[in-house]
């Protein structure tokens, strides 16, 4: 916004992740997922101070709570379910909306419950935009991973008979998300992108939105020391940051492992995720399908001794991780923008991903990474044995982190998003 325009605006964000003071004042511990989204928020701050910022979250409370926090101010909205909205989520929301009076209200992904509930909410027709973080219609048709209908139908626990979270329905599960998304994208005029794909999906949902391309902004530590360096890393190791579903990929992984244990038998998979191979009763008690899946995969391929599974992780520990890993795989059967891929490339870590959705906006194979197909798991194992053979990474590690610098400044992030908003607001 340029000077004439520095007058006082409201901005009312809708985030599924509470931020580190909210936090703090509730007795949370903060979530090690998304800590992009509060340092979005700090950087939009500090490029534009005129702005005064309200965030409604979901909670999994039973009451409407608000908050005023180091000049944010925040909305809990009892929320029961994630993919369906209720009347009381509504009513929330409205009350958040005639409390605060936004004069822009900015959704952070189109896929949950709360994004569609402020749509229906906002009555008084105040201008809306969204942030697309995953597309739930585009994700649903690879959301099993490709795992066979044998393998979802052994591979069942007592979580899934009680959280439904059957393998079985993993598709299945992306459809109330999908239909969320879809009113949100027919009931919004203004969409905030990143990739090449998530414009043509929202685009074939919604041809009469205005699309506003914009980079992220990652979680504050990565733009710090140290980067990664070969002669400091754990030779001849790999990390995968998400283990939890089966769209994650994790289980080509498993199978790449013992090709790759032939030239490199002292290979290691480091996962972050669930505490897969845990004797523990309580992580047991959680294991859903495909954690039992990929504890079996482990043991048929007799990979015990050459996987750490290290459950959820800090961001500190999350870049620790990073920093130690010869190679980074992110092997996913869909992504958008991964902020994982991007961390590693800011960080220098070798990035090996599997082609598809957004990745190949943010990859150029073989200069700011290496690409593979998702179901080639054979070819994976040759990048990364190839990758092990490498003691020079300097101009994969320099290029990578030269195009993650760009994409990812914070404050040419922040002056982008202060464009979208004042022409959404003075059209």
């Amino acid at each position: 916004m340029g000077e004439t325009d520095r007058k006082s605006v409201k901005v009312l964000w809708v985030s599924l992740v509470k931020f580190p003071p909210l936090c703090k004042c509730l007795g949370e511990q903060a979530p090690a997922h998304c800590g992009w989204m509060y340092s979005s928020a700090k950087a939009m701050l500090k490029e534009m101070p005129e702005v005064q910022l309200g965030v409604i979250v979901y909670s999994y409370g039973k009451r409407y709570e608000r908050y005023e926090i180091e000049g944010v101010t925040y909305y809990l909205i009892p929320t029961k379910r994630i993919d369906r909205t209720s009347k009381k989520q509504i009513a929330a929301c409205k009350k958040a909306i005639v409390d605060f009076q936004p004069d822009l209200i900015h959704i952070h992904g189109t896929e949950h419950s709360l994004a569609k509930a402020v749509c229906v909410a906002n009555v008084s027709n105040i201008r809306m935009v969204a942030n697309i973080q995953g597309l739930a219609g585009a994700i649903m048709r690879y959301a099993d991973g490709g795992l066979s209908l044998w393998d979802k139908w052994t591979n069942i626990t007592l979580f899934d008979f009680y959280r439904g979270t059957f393998l079985l329905n993993a598709k299945r599960s992306f459809k109330h998300r999908a239909e969320c998304e879809n009113y949100v994208l027919t009931h919004i005029t203004d969409i905030v992108g990143r990739t090449q794909w998530d414009h043509d999906h929202v685009m074939t949902v919604n041809p009469q939105l205005r699309y506003h391309f914009m980079n992220e902004t990652l979680r504050d530590s990565f733009y710090e020391e140290p980067q990664w360096d070969y002669t400091r890393c754990k030779k001849h190791t790999i990390f995968v940051s998400n283990s939890g579903s089966a769209l994650k990929g994790a289980h080509q992984v498993l199978k790449a492992l013992p090709i790759i244990l032939r030239q490199y038998p002292d290979a290691v998979v480091y996962f972050c995720g669930s505490s897969v191979m845990s004797d523990n009763l309580k992580d047991i008690l959680r294991f859903q399908g495909y954690h039992l899946y990929l504890q079996r995969l482990v043991k048929r391929l007799h990979l015990q001794e050459h996987v750490r599974f290290l459950g959820s992780l800090s961001e500190a520990q999350m870049k620790q991780q990073f920093l130690d890993a010869n190679v980074y795989v992110l092997p996913s059967a869909i992504e958008n923008s991964p902020n994982s891929l991007c961390e590693a490339q800011i960080l220098g870590t070798p990035v090996v991903a599997s082609y598809c959705g957004g990745t190949p906006t943010l990859l150029t194979d073989g200069q700011t990474g290496y690409f593979y197909r998702y179901e080639e798991y054979e070819m994976l194992a040759q990048i990364v044995m190839r990758l092990f053979e490498q003691d020079d990474f300097i101009h994969l590690s320099s290029a990578e982190m030269e195009v993650a610098r760009n994409r990812h400044n914070r404050e040419q992030n922040a002056c982008r998003l202060a464009e979208i908003y004042h022409h959404i607001m003075h059209l």
